[in-house]
Order: structure tokens, then C-alpha cells, then sequence
């Protein structure tokens, strides 16, 4: 190909790998159909219905619910970051009692800015964290 510091490109040498290249093309190449379109047991798009819709506007404040681990709690609130500079502290401060109205619920505690701990012993996460995002939402739309 190129020989010492000449830069000669030898043309044999590239016909003849150009050759072998072309004779082991066929062994890479893709099928033209695959017959194994997707992933073993999987429907495409499946793991995008699983996953529950991320939430806008302003249910987007309240932005998942998990188990709590301090004592007492049952279940935990994850807050937006930065909700407190978007809402105004007036607002921070109403979402412990909009939340601790809910059915359910029978105390809250904040921690931090971001965790907002709840006690609500046979609530469903999944259940509580629509009708926290609804209740905030509800609340912000009010004038």
C-alpha cells in the first residue's frame, strides 16, 4: 500500500484487499427482513405504555411517590427542584396541607425542600401521587 516514506500506494495490494473484503461482505451484510424483529417477548413500544406519562403543567410539581423510609411514614412525595423559586414560599408552604388533606393521609413532614413525607397507611403509591398531582394542580389553577 504506501511504501516507507515515498507515499506510493501500491494499486495490487489494494486490488487485492478490496477482493477480500468483498468475498467476506456477504457473512456482515443484514437481511434484508429480520425474523427477529424486536426483542424476545417484547411488543415494541411495550415498555413505553408501562411507564406512566410524565407529568406537565401543574401536576409536574408533585413528580413521583415511592415508600418512605422514615419512621412513621408510609409513603414519600418527590418535589420538584426548584418548585420553591417557580411557586413563590407562600405556595411551598400550602402543599404539606394540600397534600395532608387528602383521603387518607394522616400526617406529613417535609425534609429537605424536595421530600415531602407522608403517613397513609393502605394507599396505593400510585393512587396517591394522582390525587397529591391533582389536589396541587387544582390548586394552583384556582385564581
Amino acid at each position: 500500500m504506501v511504501t516507507g516514506g515515498e507515499r506510493h500506494i501500491d494499486p495490487d495490494a489494494l486490488h487485492k484487499l478490496t477482493r477480500r473484503l468483498g468475498e467476506g461482505s456477504s457473512s456482515y451484510s443484514p437481511e434484508a427482513v429480520d425474523p427477529n424483529e424486536g426483542l424476545p417477548g417484547r411488543t415494541p413500544g411495550a415498555a413505553l405504555n408501562a411507564a406512566p406519562p410524565m407529568p406537565v403543567g401543574p401536576r409536574a410539581i408533585v413528580l413521583d411517590c415511592g415508600t418512605s423510609r422514615m419512621p412513621g411514614y408510609t409513603h414519600v412525595f418527590l418535589i420538584a427542584h426548584g418548585a420553591g423559586a417557580l411557586l413563590g414560599s407562600h405556595t411551598m408552604d400550602s402543599l404539606g396541607p394540600i397534600v395532608g388533606q387528602l383521603t387518607g393521609v394522616e400526617s406529613y413532614v417535609w425534609e429537605g425542600a424536595d421530600r415531602l413525607h407522608v403517613n397513609a397507611p393502605g394507599l396505593e403509591w400510585e393512587d396517591l401521587l394522582r390525587d397529591a398531582q391533582d389536589a396541587v394542580a387544582e390548586y394552583l389553577e384556582t385564581p
